[in-house]
């Protein structure tokens, strides 16, 4: 469980966290891998970006072809929050169209990730076991992973996904804002992937622009999580519950709550699967409460 949030140079130290995006994730190994043995191949990552924030979350592939998958989304995050805290840093900034993030920032990520993969090869090459596994396939396959990004800076909330999981708004009065257009290659069985040959064409983005659609905040969740709802349509369940805590509950209660979430979720009652969630709260809905520690980058 990690709590962060972003520090802005502006404002004075001691000031309230109120007028700064926070974030908060958990992530929970799933049953099934418990009494498998597996790990947990979900990564999360939270960034500043002064004043702003990024949060990224990813679902390593579970297929056995893709046996280095839970190295693939730990890149996967860290690729993408570096690579949202270098575009921010450029002239100009951040984009603010959906177009924009498409031409600027998902090229990026798709091939520093594709870089850090061969790189990660390079310095512990495949063993004859997993060489067997692999066969012919690309160097990259092992390492397939989703990928999920929100970003919040100032006034804009940018989102980028490719693959499964969801991104789920939360508007001010409870019900959910799904502003990523969905996947029709998604059907529950198989997933768009970063190690997709054309991993950059299959990225859905959108913008949401915080001054005429208001949101709380956005939630980032693995397919662990969704499976695991009992309701059909379970983003408005969700989203009524967690819109009155955000805007009355101090940070590290939420924080708490989102891990209670994570492992009810990835238990035998719930998906039995990795459940990894990020919650990314905008400013206006930010509450006092007890100063949230800043830890190391990731989950």
């Amino acid at each position: 469980m990690t709590m962060m949030e972003a520090l802005d140079p502006d404002l004075p130290t001691g000031d309230s966290p109120a007028g700064r995006w926070q974030a908060v994730t958990a992530s929970e190994r799933g049953a099934a891998h418990r009494a498998a043995g597996l790990p947990n191949q979900d990564a999360v990552e939270v960034r500043p970006l002064g004043g702003g924030m990024v949060a990224a979350v990813a679902d390593g592939h579970g297929h056995s072809r893709h046996f280095r998958s839970a190295r693939g989304a730990r890149l996967a995050v860290s690729i993408a929050c570096q690579a949202t805290a270098d575009l921010a840093a450029r002239p100009g900034g951040l984009p603010t169209a959906p177009e924009d993030l498409r031409r600027h920032l998902v090229p990026d990520i798709v091939t520093r990730w594709r870089d850090g993969v061969h790189r990660d090869v390079a310095a512990e090459p495949f063993t004859g076991a997993e060489d067997a596994v692999r066969r012919r396939d690309d160097v990259t396959i092992p390492y397939g992973t989703t990928l999920l990004v929100a970003i919040g800076m100032g006034e804009r909330l940018l989102l980028a996904q490719i693959g499964d999981g969801d991104i789920v708004c939360i508007r001010p009065d409870g019900s959910a804002l799904l502003a990523v257009p969905g996947d029709p290659l998604l059907d529950g069985r198989h997933t768009t992937s970063l190690c997709s040959p054309r991993a950059g064409d299959s990225f859905r983005v959108a913008a949401v622009d915080l001054t005429g659609t208001a949101v709380l905040g956005a939630l980032l969740a693995t397919d662990g999580y969704g499976n695991a709802q009992v309701a059909q349509v379970w983003e408005s369940v969700v989203t009524a519950e967690l819109a009155g805590p955000i805007t009355t509950r101090p940070l590290s209660w939420m924080a708490s709550q989102l891990q209670a979430q994570a492992g009810q979720c990835a238990s035998v009652d719930g998906s039995a699967d990795d459940t990894t969630l990020a919650l990314l709260v905008a400013p206006a809905a930010a509450q006092d409460g007890p100063a949230a520690p800043v830890p190391p980058a990731g989950g």
